[in-house]
C-alpha cells in the first residue's frame, strides 16, 4: 500500500507492508537464537578455511566477521521487499556483498581462494535455510502461540556511567542457555534522555512502550556491529534543519533519529515511532534531506543511483528537491587528496560512485573532512567517535542550480568540542 505524506518542508511517497506477525519479545530471542547460530557457524568455517590473522588486521576475526555478516544483512535489507520475516530476509541467496568482502580481505594469501570462498557461502547458505525453517516452525508451534505472552520487561536508572541511562530486564518462564545470547539479554541499555525522545514520538499503546523499545534495541544489539546507531551530530543536523529546512532522515533509526520524519529498517516495529519503513521503499519528491546510509559500498551506490533518478523526476515536474549526502571518503583520488592514514587492507578500487556523482547535473558541490575534524555520535551508548571512522565526504545533491547549501556547509564544524564529559573513542 502506498502512503503520501506531505508538510510545508516536505513531500513523500513511500510503501507500507503490513505484517501480521505476532510481536514479542520470546519471538524475537528465538530470532536471536537462530542468528546467532548462523555467526558462529560462519566464523567457525571461515577460520577453518583461511586462518585467524587474515579476519584480525584491525579487530578481533569475532568482530570483523560478524560486522561482515551484518553488512550482508543490510544489504539484504535494500532489495527486501518484508512481506516475509522482518528481521531475516528471504532473499539471503543474493550473496555478492559476502563474496566481495571476502575476496577483498583474502587477496594477499597467494591462493585462488575462488573454491574456498564457495565453500564458505554455501555453508552459510545451509545454516540460514535451516535458521529460517526453524524459526518458521517455531512461529506456528503451540509452545510459541501458548508462550509469546509470558514475559516481564522492567527498567531501571542507572547512574554508573557518565550519563544516566535505563537498564532493561526481562523475565521468562524459561532459561536462556546460550552464553552471547544472554549477554545482550543482560546488556539492554538506553540513555534517558534517547528513552524520553523516543517516548515523545511513540504513536502506538502506551502500555506496549517499553516492550517495542526493548525490542528494537534487542535487534540493532543483535547485529553484532558497534555503529548501528553512528549519526552525524545531532548540533550539525539540528543546524542543516534550521539552514536548508531540512527535516527527513533517509538513514536512521528510532534511537539515533533526530527528525520526526525517517527511514529504517524495522517498520513493523519503528512505525509506532515515526519511521517511514525503508529508503529503498520510497520516493521523495520535494523537500532537502540528509542521506548518511550503512558505510558498505554496494548500498551506498544503489542508494546514490536512486537519488538520481529521484531528482530527474522531481526536476521534470519543477519540484525542488536536495540531498545532503555523507558517506566515507573511499575513492583513490579523494584518499589521495585527503592523505588517507587508515591502514584498512580493504581496496575500494575507484569507488565509482564518486565519479558519477561529479558528472551528474545535480552534483552541487562537495566538502572533504578528515576524521580528525569530523565526529560521530553513537547515540545507544554516548561515544563520540572520529579516530576509528572513516574520513567523510559531505556532498550536496539538488534541482535547483542556485543552490548555495554547500558555502555553508564549508563554515560548519563537524567536530565535538571536548568535554569533561565526552567519552571519547
Amino acid at each position: 500500500m502506498i502512503k503520501k505524506y506531505k508538510d510545508r518542508n516536505l513531500e513523500f511517497n513511500y510503501l507500507v507492508n503490513k505484517n501480521n506477525e505476532i510481536i514479542s519479545p520470546i519471538l524475537e530471542i528465538y530470532r536471536g537464537k537462530m542468528y546467532l547460530m548462523i555467526v558462529s557457524n560462519f566464523i567457525h568455517n571461515c577460520i577453518h578455511i583461511f586462518n585467524k590473522e587474515i579476519f584480525s588486521f584491525k579487530k578481533s576475526y569475532n568482530r570483523t566477521l560478524t560486522n561482515l555478516l551484518s553488512s550482508w544483512l543490510f544489504d539484504l535489507y535494500s532489495k527486501y521487499n518484508f512481506k516475509d520475516d522482518s528481521f531475516f530476509p528471504s532473499n539471503y541467496k543474493n550473496t555478492n556483498v559476502i563474496k566481495n568482502i571476502l575476496t577483498d580481505y583474502t587477496k594477499n594469501n597467494f591462493e585462488d581462494n575462488g573454491i574456498k570462498i564457495k565453500n564458505i557461502i554455501d555453508k552459510l547458505i545451509i545454516s540460514y535455510e535451516l535458521s529460517l525453517k526453524n524459526l518458521n516452525s517455531y512461529k506456528s508451534s503451540n509452545y510459541f502461540l501458548n508462550n509469546y505472552k509470558k514475559f516481564v520487561i522492567t527498567k531501571e536508572l542507572m547512574n554508573d556511567r557518565l550519563y544516566p541511562y535505563f537498564k532493561f530486564k526481562i523475565k521468562l518462564n524459561f532459561k536462556v542457555k546460550d552464553i552471547k545470547l544472554e549477554n545482550i539479554l543482560n546488556n539492554i541499555i538506553i540513555p534517558e534522555d534517547v528513552y524520553l525522545k523516543c517516548k515523545n514520538k511513540y504513536n502506538g499503546l502506551l502500555k506496549y512502550l517499553d516492550t517495542n523499545i526493548w525490542i528494537i534495541l534487542f535487534r540493532y544489539q543483535l547485529l553484532g556491529s558497534n555503529n548501528h546507531q553512528l549519526a552525524v551530530l545531532p548540533t550539525i543536523l539540528e543546524k542543516m534543519k534550521t539552514d536548508f529546512n531540512l527535516n527527513y532522515e533517509c538513514f536512521a533509526s528510532t534511537i539515533n533519529s533526530i527528525s520526526n520524519n525517517y527511514c529504517s529498517i524495522y517498520y513493523d516495529i519503528e512505525r509506532f515511532f515515526g519511521s517511514k519503513g525503508s529508503f529503498f521503499n520510497f520516493k521523495p519528491i520535494s523537500g532537502t534531506y540528509s542521506f548518511n546510509p550503512p558505510y558498505q559500498s554496494e548500498l551506498i551506490t544503489n542508494g546514490i543511483n536512486k537519488l538520481f533518478k529521484f531528482l530527474n523526476d522531481s526536476y521534470i515536474n519543477k519540484k525542488s528537491l536536495n540531498f545532503i549526502i555523507t558517506i566515507p571518503i573511499w575513492d583513490i583520488e579523494g584518499k589521495k587528496l585527503i592523505e588517507d592514514d587508515n591502514n584498512s587492507n580493504i581496496n575500494y578500487g575507484e569507488f565509482e560512485i564518486i565519479n558519477s556523482i561529479k558528472k551528474n547535473k545535480y552534483f552541487r558541490g562537495l566538502r572533504m573532512v578528515s576524521k580528525k575534524y569530523f565526529t560521530y555520535l553513537d547515540h545507544n551508548f554516548k561515544l563520540y567517535k572520529d579516530v576509528t571512522i572513516q574520513n567523510t565526504y559531505v556532498i550536496v545533491l539538488s534541482t535547483d542550480k542556485n543552490n548555495a547549501f554547500i558555502e555553508k556547509i564549508n563554515k560548519y564544524n563537524f567536530k565535538k568540542e571536548e568535554k569533561l564529559s565526552d567519552i571519547e573513542i
